[in-house]
């Protein structure tokens, strides 16, 4: 079992996505270096950012960052904790995200789900290889999970 959020976690995802290339294949190539930033809610709670750089139809990297590091990404998906950890069970108990689940419907609105970037050609990158971020969370499904309190 490994918790959510976690590097192990999401090198597991990682992992799968490299296992799994016909699937994304079949969505095109994706040449990204994006981050995921889950937001400290309370002064208990402790900030936490990834890096994840897509190549094709791999994750040739997954790495933990210092929060408030620059993570040198095109854009960055910022959420609390709450957030994703109800993405991530809605996704494990539904085989995929049910309508208000999904990655494009939680970050449309920049919220709860906000994407944060330094420029509109950056952040369109999020919406252009939309389906291969969704693919990539939907490997949680194969993933058991104890989530961080």
């Amino acid at each position: 079992m490994l918790t959510f959020p976690s590097l192990e976690w999401f090198q597991e995802l990682a992992r799968l996505m490299d296992e799994n290339e016909a699937a994304y294949r079949r969505l095109g190539y994706a040449d990204v270096t994006w981050a995921l930033e889950v937001q400290a809610t309370s002064p208990t709670q402790m900030a936490q950012l990834y890096r994840f750089v897509f190549e094709e139809y791999t994750c040739s990297e997954v790495i933990e960052l210092e929060p408030g590091t620059d993570p040198d990404a095109d854009f960055t998906l910022q959420a609390t904790l709450d957030t994703w950890c109800e993405m991530i069970r809605n996704i494990q108990e539904n085989n995929g995200p049910d309508l208000d689940h999904s990655l494009n419907k939680l970050a449309l609105m920049d919220d709860p789900i906000y994407v944060a970037a330094t420029d509109f050609l950056s952040r369109d990158l999020f919406a252009r290889y939309g389906q291969t971020f969704q693919q990539f969370f939907n490997g949680a499904i194969h993933i058991p999970t104890e989530f961080a309190a």
